[in-house]
């Protein structure tokens, strides 16, 4: 009968050991948000005289909150389209770091001509995920008479990449 007492006393005395035991801190790594350069437009024009021209672009990191984390890059493409009849965003890869991942090449733009006479903003979007790598793309905006503006190009670093 006395060995399970001492069994039980010294389970209890151990147990009680890692609660006694102070924590120390751990490092967290954060991943950096995504971040952009680009070749920035010098006197751009359109490929023929009418058709769009991207003036410059920019970038933004979406605010998401304190509790969500975003690995999302919008880029920004500032332009002019004189007829006002811009329809489509097209980029395509020009290299990257990255092993494999989705593009959709084409997206609509639905901005209302007077807007684009006077200058808009169409904006496109990137998803980092996790691992580090960049991406270089190569732009252009497309109007409805098959007029295609100047090529931008921009790469977009994720995690570090």
């Amino acid at each position: 009968m006395r060995y399970p007492v001492e069994v039980f006393l010294g389970g209890v005395i151990f147990s009680t050991a890692a609660l006694a035991q102070t924590e120390a801190p751990v490092p967290v790594v954060k991943s950096p948000p995504p971040t952009m350069t680009a070749v920035q437009p010098i006197n751009p024009v359109s490929f023929k005289p009418g058709g769009p021209v991207i003036q410059s672009i920019s970038a933004q990191v979406p605010d998401t909150g304190p509790l969500l984390v975003t690995r999302l890059l919008s880029t920004q493409f500032h332009f002019v389209a004189l007829n006002g009849n811009a329809v489509l965003l097209h980029r395509e890869v020009a290299t990257t770091s990255a092993n494999n991942f989705t593009l959709t090449p084409n997206q609509a733009i639905n901005i209302p001509p007077d807007a684009q006479k006077q200058g808009a903003m169409v904006t496109a979007n990137w998803n980092c995920n996790v691992n580090a790598h960049y991406v270089t793309f190569r732009a252009y905006i497309m109007d409805m008479d098959g007029n295609r503006s100047n090529d931008v190009q921009y790469t977009v670093h994720c995690n570090g990449g």
